[in-house]
């Protein structure tokens, strides 16, 4: 089962990481606090809330955004 989290913060991640966007996590490192995310390498868990099966339904949201 896919597990996928919304982020919260993009502080010091503002080009890569898009607040309310929905991301899939492809590996959690609990012990040192870490996502591993589809696309997007390691990020710290601080920056993201986990999101319901019911929530995600309309993913996959866009990871990265094309410049204008």
């Amino acid at each position: 089962m896919a597990i996928f989290v919304r982020c919260i913060d993009n502080i010091l991640a503002a080009d890569v990481l898009v607040v309310g966007e929905t991301y899939e996590v492809m590996h959690i490192n609990g012990r040192d606090g870490y996502y591993a995310l589809s696309g997007l390498g390691r990020v710290t868990m601080t920056r993201f809330e986990l999101v319901s099966a019911a929530e995600a339904g309309d993913w996959p949201s866009r990871r990265r955004r094309s410049p204008p």
